[in-house]
């Protein structure tokens, strides 16, 4: 063998003895728990003495960290608690946090489960649940007061804002990001500090065609932030929400919150074009009727298909067609099957009764309008006419309410009576004709920090 022959051979036995060392580091980090299960977790001798010890105040010492590191966070991994993960994430926090007496332990296990639950979060090898789940269980993390840990939220925003992530991964994490400024409110610089350019950078994001539902809902959660994120708007913020505002091609509910976040926060410093942003404002609240009456018609259509091709034979005359159909050819019952949903009629009063106040609050002392002096007269009757009809469908969620709103803000439809001003029903308590002004103002819900993107199930 010569020497060449001989430092190749060297170099193939020591590759491959790099090799085996990182198979048997690998086997290592992934070696299974002692306990596999969650069950058997919770019933072990180890945990019943963690727990002792740790609310004795009893310090957070070897021992215990390798048990938290090596056996109970990596449940949450497992293949046998995935049919129960959502349980497990709950009782990872409450098992390990729960009855910790010295504040310093505390903070190092709260630490310690946020740092390794990050780290299974940003894992790409961990699965789509997995890491889902371990997002959230770092925004559940609460300090011992009952409030939202403060150090998760510099762990959450960057992660919301982390666009190498998964989309479900920032949701996830957007969804602790509101948890922590609902909790602190306005005014609190130091959150602000955390959260804030994640908070920013979600809004000022362009549109993935692919993600654009699942970034809609990113982007509603960040808008509704954003008053424990900055006092008022400066011009950047307020042109990147007039840009969503504007944009046909998000989704209805995303640019009415955008409208809301200007009539809250925007002000003369804040460089909008407002007499503009008053009239995008006033035509989305007409689309976002025209939207309900064309879901309507539609399904009407499909319905009305669906009954004539099932049941009545081609050029069937009277006699031939099957019960319930007049000489039209049309089922009466219809009409009233393929009304607007409830659900919808009350999206469509949260919807206009929130431009309501963006335009002008029901105080009268803020809104979009108010930027504009004395010339916003027409507009700000136009958000008494948008708040009145979003109480009138609020009482009386059905198609007729719905398409009268309509007809009150972009002119009557042929046949139908004028509604320049809602006509309260004897069902709710006033007579045919009234003008609604006693009428209790449509409730604007505030939104869930913990909402699924998924829960409106007519998303628009």
């Amino acid at each position: 063998m010569n020497a060449t022959n001989a430092t190749n051979v060297l170099k193939s036995f020591t590759f491959a003895i790099v090799l085996q060392a990182i198979a048997a580091v690998a086997t290592t980090v992934r070696a299974e728990p002692k306990y596999v299960g969650w069950s058997k977790v919770e019933s072990a001798r180890e945990t019943r003495e963690y727990k002792e010890k740790l609310r004795d105040n009893g310090a957070l010492d070897g021992n215990a960290r390798q048990f938290l590191e090596q056996t109970t966070l990596p449940q949450l991994a497992l293949e046998e608690n995935r049919p129960t993960i959502e349980r497990t994430r709950r009782r990872i926090r409450e098992l390990l946090l729960a009855d910790i007496g010295d504040d310093k332990t505390f903070a190092e296990v709260s630490r310690l489960v946020a740092d390794f639950m990050t780290a299974l979060a940003r894992d790409d090898a961990a699965e789509p649940v997995v890491r889902v789940n371990a997002m959230l269980l770092v925004g559940e993390l609460k300090g011992k007061e009952g409030r939202p840990w403060p150090p998760a939220a510099a762990l959450l925003a960057a992660a919301a804002a982390d666009k190498s992530l998964p989309i479900a991964v920032r949701i996830a994490a957007t969804s602790g990001v509101a948890r922590h400024v609902s909790a602190a409110g306005e005014g609190d610089e130091e959150l602000a500090k955390k959260v804030g350019p994640a908070t920013l950078g979600i809004i000022s994001e362009p549109v993935e065609p692919d993600h654009a539902r699942e970034q809609g809902w990113l982007v509603s959660r960040a808008i509704s932030s954003l008053p424990g994120v900055v006092k008022t708007a400066p011009p950047d913020v307020a042109a990147a929400l007039a840009g969503i505002l504007a944009d046909p091609e998000r989704s209805i509910d995303v640019r009415v919150r955008a409208a809301a976040a200007l009539g809250r926060l925007a002000d003369a410093k804040s460089g909008l074009n407002v007499g503009e942003v008053v009239a995008t404002t006033q035509a989305l609240a007409v689309t976002a009727l025209e939207v309900e009456e064309s879901a309507a018609a539609t399904r009407r259509f499909e319905q009305q298909y669906r009954s004539l091709a099932g049941g009545m034979p081609p050029g069937g005359g009277p006699g031939m067609m099957p019960p319930g159909f007049g000489m039209d050819g049309m089922q009466p019952a219809v009409k009233d099957l393929l009304a607007i949903p409830e659900q919808a009629c009350r999206r469509a009063a949260w919807r206009i009764a929130t431009l309501a106040t963006a335009l002008l609050s029901s105080d009268g002392k803020s809104g979009l309008t108010v930027l504009l002096g004395e010339g916003g007269g027409q507009a700000k009757d136009f958000a008494g006419i948008l708040r009145e009809w979003g109480t009138a469908i609020d009482q009386a969620p059905d198609e007729q309410s719905v398409l009268d709103a309509l007809d009150a803000l972009r002119g009557p439809r042929p046949g139908s009576r004028p509604a320049n001003r809602p006509a309260r029903r004897a069902e709710d308590g006033g007579a045919e004709g009234g003008d609604g002004k006693n009428a209790k103002p449509a409730e604007e819900r505030p939104a869930d920090p913990n909402a699924s993107p998924f829960d409106n199930p007519f998303g628009q």
